[in-house]
């Protein structure tokens, strides 16, 4: 009996719900939201890949690792780090800090370039 109701408290304190997730900006051209708009804009002036980078940011916003394509290891503050699929060739690197329900996005662009170190 014991086990068990350790077993469950343990187990509750490891999984984390975040009811809101909040999106941080950290690329090399872009540091804030605002910055990371400008520069998919001048990046990819094609208005379908605009609205498909926005839908993945709000998939992002609403269950980042729910759409992860794949684990690709850890960000600087030891986050897992994942990308998702826009088009085939576009991807969305980011990483999940799930103890503060933040989802960090560190590059935005072919996948050649965000695989890139």
């Amino acid at each position: 009996m014991k086990a068990e109701k350790f077993l469950n408290v343990f187990c509750s304190y490891l999984i984390v719900v975040c009811e809101k997730w909040k999106i941080r900006v950290s690329m090399r051209k872009a540091k804030s939201f605002n910055e990371l708009v400008e520069y998919i804009s001048n990046e990819f002036p094609n208005v379908k890949i605009l609205n498909m980078i926005r839908e993945k940011i709000k998939l992002l916003k609403s269950d980042p690792l729910k759409y992860a394509r794949e684990k690709l290891g850890r960000d600087k503050y030891g986050n897992p780090m994942f990308s998702i699929e826009v088009t085939g060739d576009i991807r969305i690197l980011y990483s999940v800090d799930s103890k503060n329900c933040i989802v960090f996005i560190w590059e935005v662009g072919p996948h050649k370039r965000v695989y890139e170190p």
